[in-house]
């Protein structure tokens, strides 16, 4: 099993299984926009989204956020 990101949320340190639901979440609706890409419609909001979900992905795989 891989080390999980430590998450915090609200002041609430989230458990490594809450940990690893975030990163497949996160991982899932990244590549359910990779397919959207494809498509004329939402491309705007889906490159946004994507910029966003792969900041997020490299910060969950990080060294670093798993020291925080």
């Amino acid at each position: 099993m891989q080390d999980e990101a430590v998450i915090t949320i609200n002041g609430v340190k989230l458990s490594d299984a809450d940990s690893m639901t975030v990163r497949v979440a996160v991982d899932t609706l990244a590549n359910v926009l990779a397919e959207a890409l494809e498509e004329k419609e939402g491309q705007e909001l889906t490159a946004v989204y994507m910029d966003s979900l792969v900041r997020i992905q490299g910060l969950l795989e990080s060294r670093e956020a798993r020291k925080q």
